[in-house]
């Protein structure tokens, strides 16, 4: 059994705020990838996306973030039993994933050894919904097993700000209640706060994103997993994690709330540093 942490928001930047990203090797999309525009993703279009469960029944998506960590939300992380991580998945029916002729290595299997929950998070409030897995061992970078990329740049983070079509990936059940084997690309729109506040009748955070999505899209079993979009950077294209799914109408019906990640990058920093 894993411990859990609660940390609270370290405001010092360490020498990571003169890098562009966490994980300097990150967000690879090959051209495959950037070119799908169905719901259902490529499988080479997100090799950082975890499959977080136990004994093999999906809890909540996540994303590999460097060599020891996953980023999730805090409320997937439960304080009676641990997860296991699974990484390089595609389809969770098949031993061997393909799409097509295009097919993976077997998925790998890792232990968490200590999780961390935002010491603000709040179950009732749904606030500060972001957690840290920090494996047993090391994950070695593959084709299929590859980290997402995290702005600590803030020139970078404010152009990230103003994207307002975002992509969502997860395994998430569909509004149907059928489970989705196969990981699913959903394009989404970030909305006004108003949108999200007349459904569920919250306050504003400026740690999270109200987005508008086809209903029956976004829904149970997405928690945790990324929303983010693909940018240029030094002459390639790169996806880069904007949010965390965290909430939404029971029905799958839009919109939906997301943690934002840039608030949180010197928590995220902090912790991959000191643990």
């Amino acid at each position: 059994m894993c411990w859990i942490l609660l940390l609270g928001c370290l405001c010092s930047w360490h020498h990571h705020a003169t890098a562009q990203f966490l994980e300097p090797n990150c967000g690879f999309l090959s051209p495959k990838a950037l070119q799908n525009e169905k719901h259902q993703a490529h499988i080479s279009e997100s090799p950082w996306m975890a499959y977080l469960h136990r004994s093999g029944e999906l809890v909540c998506g996540g994303t590999l973030i460097n060599h020891r960590f996953i980023l999730t939300a805090a409320h997937c992380i439960s304080e009676v039993d641990s997860l296991t991580v699974r990484l390089g998945e595609y389809n969770s029916l098949t031993s061997v994933d393909c799409d097509g002729s295009d097919c993976n290595p077997p998925s790998e299997d890792f232990q968490v050894e200590l999780s961390f929950r935002h010491r603000g998070y709040s179950k009732i409030n749904r606030i500060h919904d972001i957690g840290l897995l920090r494996l047993a061992k090391s994950v070695r970078y593959k084709v299929h097993i590859k980290p997402i990329c995290l702005i600590t740049n803030t020139t970078l983070q404010a152009q990230i700000g103003r994207l307002h079509r975002l992509v969502v990936t997860g395994w998430g059940r569909s509004a149907a209640q059928y489970t989705n084997h196969i990981v699913k690309s959903i394009r989404v729109t970030r909305e006004p706060w108003s949108v999200c506040s007349k459904t569920y009748l919250k306050t504003r955070p400026w740690t999270q994103i109200c987005v508008s999505h086809q209903s029956g899209e976004a829904c149970s079993g997405d928690s945790g997993g990324p929303m983010g979009h693909a940018v240029r950077h030094n002459g390639r294209v790169v996806f880069v994690q904007v949010g965390i799914v965290s909430y939404g109408n029971s029905k799958c019906l839009s919109p939906s709330v997301f943690t934002h990640v840039m608030p949180y990058i010197n928590w995220i920093v902090w912790a991959v540093e000191h643990y």
